[in-house]
């Protein structure tokens, strides 16, 4: 059986409680947001993985020692070609790319998915979005601490598309 997968960190509630707010206060679209509990971080997306290859993915993620960051956001953006508008990092730390580079690469390297685009850190808020989702005000800084980042399934319910975390990796 196949999973579609990716590494990803995950939003504490007081960054979704913070975008949630903006989204209301300052920006108006064409169509809703994607739900709170699906924001995310996309680390590396793994696309169709086989059930007997994601003891090797967490084994291999496991290794990684990364010290926990700081990432501050307070940009925002959006891409045209497939109306996605996110937010973005103000910068792309060190540890960030540390976390990004060997997960991607692992990913390539087990022929899972090669990626054809270089990392973009970024958090979808609308997708499939036309016209560009209009902005009062920018969002106010804030920073997400990362202390960890997970395996996730994504999936379709009744309640749409989700994003299961399915393994939990802690940085040192």
């Amino acid at each position: 059986m196949q999973k579609r997968l990716f590494f990803g960190i995950g939003m504490d509630d007081d960054a979704r409680a913070h975008i949630g707010q903006w989204l209301v206060d300052s920006v108006s679209a064409s169509k809703t947001n994607t739900p709170p509990n699906n924001w995310h971080l996309t680390l590396a997306f793994l696309a169709m993985v086989e059930e007997s290859k994601v003891a090797e993915l967490c084994d291999f993620a496991s290794t990684l020692t990364v010290p926990k960051f700081m990432l501050p956001f307070s940009e925002h953006g959006y891409w045209q070609h497939n109306g996605i508008f996110y937010l973005k990092p103000e910068q792309k730390p060190q540890a960030l790319l540390d976390l990004a580079n060997p997960l991607r690469a692992f990913g390539e390297k087990c022929d899972l998915y090669h990626n054809p685009h270089p990392f973009s850190p970024h958090i979808t808020l609308f997708r499939n979005c036309k016209p560009e989702p209009t902005v009062a005000t920018p969002i106010a800084p804030f920073s997400l601490t990362v202390k960890k980042f997970h395996l996730y399934h994504s999936h379709r319910n009744t309640q749409g598309l989700i994003y299961d975390p399915i393994a939990s990796f802690f940085l040192s």
